[in-house]
């Protein structure tokens, strides 16, 4: 199901990021934004500088696949000038998560 969505979608959607590699751009989860029923928020930095927020969501509740990737391709679409743009996303296996860019002046 996955690879047929990416296959049909794929130049349309943000980024494929490994949970690996969000870990490392995250620094290991160490900066938290904040916290939701379903996820949790960290503050990120990418390697061409950006600054991200990373919305990891719990593994035990939530969305099923199915409904990830809908909500990746729906988001995806999404654009207005109040709205984060969301850059990257993970699925895999049971770890889900989203990318969005941080707007603003940062610290």
């Amino acid at each position: 199901m996955w690879k047929l969505f990416l296959k049909i979608n794929g130049s349309l959607l943000p980024q494929r990021y490994s949970y690996s590699r969000i870990k490392k751009v995250t620094n290991f989860f160490q900066d938290k934004l904040g916290k939701g029923g379903y996820d949790d928020v960290y503050k990120g930095k990418l390697l061409d500088g950006r600054l991200i927020a990373v919305k990891l969501l719990n593994e035990t509740k939530g969305s099923n696949g199915e409904e990830f990737i809908n909500e990746v391709a729906s988001i995806s679409r999404t654009s207005h000038i109040n709205i984060v743009s969301l850059l990257g996303y993970c699925f895999e296996g049971r770890k889900r998560a989203l990318i969005y860019e941080i707007k603003g002046p940062q610290s």
